[in-house]
C-alpha cells in the first residue's frame, strides 16, 4: 500500500500530503495524535460551552464557533493523509487550511468584540446584537472557501488546484493578494494588541489604591486577559503567515525548516484556544467542572454549592456599584 503513495512522476513529484513536510511527519506520527489531542480538547470546550446559559451571547456565539472551527481542525489532522488522495493529489491542506481560517477569523472577532466593548462601554450593546454576531460567524465559513482556494491557485493547471506543497506556493498575483489579506488579518490583533496595552497603562494610571471604587481595577483585570490572548493568537500565527508568503524565496533548505517549526507553532494556536477563550469564563469552568466530576455526586453539590456563593456576591456587588459610582473617592 506504500508504493501507491510514493509519486515520482514531474507532475506530482510535490504531492501535498499534510500541511507539514510528508518527510518529517512519516507516515502522520505526529500530525494524527496531535489532531486527536486537539479535537478531544475543543469537543470538551464546545460542551462546556453549550452548557453556559448564563454567559454573555456575544462571547458564547463567538467561542462556540470557535471551539466548532478548531475541533474540525484537530479532525482534519487525525485523519490520515491517504483519505485525502485523489487524481494523484492530495486534498489534506485544503481542508485543514480552511477550518484554520474560520478559526483565525474567529479570535479576530472576539478580540475585535472586546475592544469595542472596552472603547464604547454602555454603547457597545447598541451596536452589536445576536443576529448580527451570528451572521458574521456564517460569513467566516463562507469566506474562508474562496479564501483558501486562491491561496494556493496554480495558474499552470486548469482548474486552478495545486498539489505541491505549502511551502511551495505558487507566486502569482492571486496567491500574493490573498496572503496580504491573511497578514492584514495578523497585523490587526498586533494593533488590537497595542490598543489593549495603552488601555491597561491608562487604567493603571487611574486606579487609587485606597480608593473603594474598584471599577478601573476591574477593567483593569479584563484588559491583562485580553492582552495575553491577543499576544498568544499573534506569536503563534504570525511566523508561519509571514514564512509561507509567497514573495519568499522557498528553495533554501533551511526554508523548509522554519516552515516546519512556524506549522506547528501555528497549529498549537488550536491548542490554546479553550485555555485562553473557555477556561478563563467563570461559568465556562463551572461547567467543565461539573462534566470532569460528573461520577461524584458529592463534589457536584459541593460545586453547585459554591457556585451559588460565587452568584449571589456577583449580584450583591453589581446592585451596590450605582451606589458607589455616586460617592466621591475619600
Amino acid at each position: 500500500m506504500e508504493s501507491n503513495y510514493d509519486i515520482d512522476n514531474s507532475s506530482t513529484s510535490k504531492v501535498e500530503f499534510d500541511i507539514l513536510s510528508a518527510s518529517f511527519v512519516s507516515k502522520d506520527r505526529i500530525l494524527i495524535p496531535t489532531g486527536i489531542l486537539i479535537t478531544i480538547l475543543n469537543i470538551f470546550s464546545f460542551v462546556a460551552l453549550y452548557r453556559c446559559s448564563r454567559l454573555s451571547f456575544q462571547i458564547r456565539i463567538l467561542a462556540i464557533n470557535l471551539s466548532l472551527s478548531d475541533v474540525l481542525t484537530g479532525t482534519s489532522l487525525a485523519v490520515p493523509h491517504w483519505y485525502y488522495y485523489y487524481n494523484n493529489c492530495v486534498y489534506k491542506k485544503y481542508l485543514t487550511s480552511y477550518f484554520l481560517g474560520v478559526s483565525s477569523f474567529t479570535v479576530t472577532m472576539i478580540n475585535l468584540d472586546r475592544c469595542f466593548a472596552i472603547h464604547y462601554g454602555i454603547r457597545y450593546f447598541t451596536y452589536i446584537s445576536k443576529k448580527l454576531l451570528i451572521s458574521l460567524c456564517v460569513s467566516f465559513w463562507v469566506l474562508s472557501i474562496p479564501i483558501v482556494y486562491l491561496l494556493y491557485f496554480d495558474m499552470e493547471t486548469s482548474d486552478g488546484i495545486s498539489c505541491k506543497p505549502i511551502v511551495y506556493v505558487a507566486k502569482n498575483p492571486v496567491t500574493i493578494t490573498v496572503s496580504a489579506i491573511l497578514l492584514a488579518n495578523i497585523v490587526s490583533n498586533l494593533l488590537m494588541f497595542v490598543f489593549l496595552v495603552n488601555t491597561l497603562r491608562m487604567s493603571a494610571g487611574r486606579t487609587r489604591p485606597y480608593s473603594k471604587d474598584n471599577r478601573y481595577q476591574e477593567k483593569s483585570r479584563v484588559i491583562r486577559k485580553l492582552v495575553v490572548i491577543t499576544g498568544c493568537f499573534t506569536v503563534c500565527s504570525l511566523p508561519y503567515i509571514i514564512a509561507t508568503f509567497p514573495i519568499l524565496d522557498s528553495d533554501d533548505p533551511r526554508f523548509r525548516t522554519v516552515h516546519i517549526v512556524t506549522s506547528l507553532i501555528f497549529m498549537s494556536n488550536s491548542f490554546l484556544n479553550p485555555l485562553l477563550y473557555v477556561w478563563r469564563l467563570r461559568e465556562a469552568r463551572y461547567q467543565a467542572k461539573r462534566i470532569l466530576g460528573c461520577w461524584n455526586p458529592s463534589y457536584i453539590r459541593r460545586l453547585e454549592r459554591r457556585n451559588k456563593e460565587d452568584n449571589a456576591t456577583y449580584f450583591i456587588h453589581v446592585k451596590q456599584a450605582p451606589h458607589r459610582l455616586q460617592q466621591p473617592n475619600k
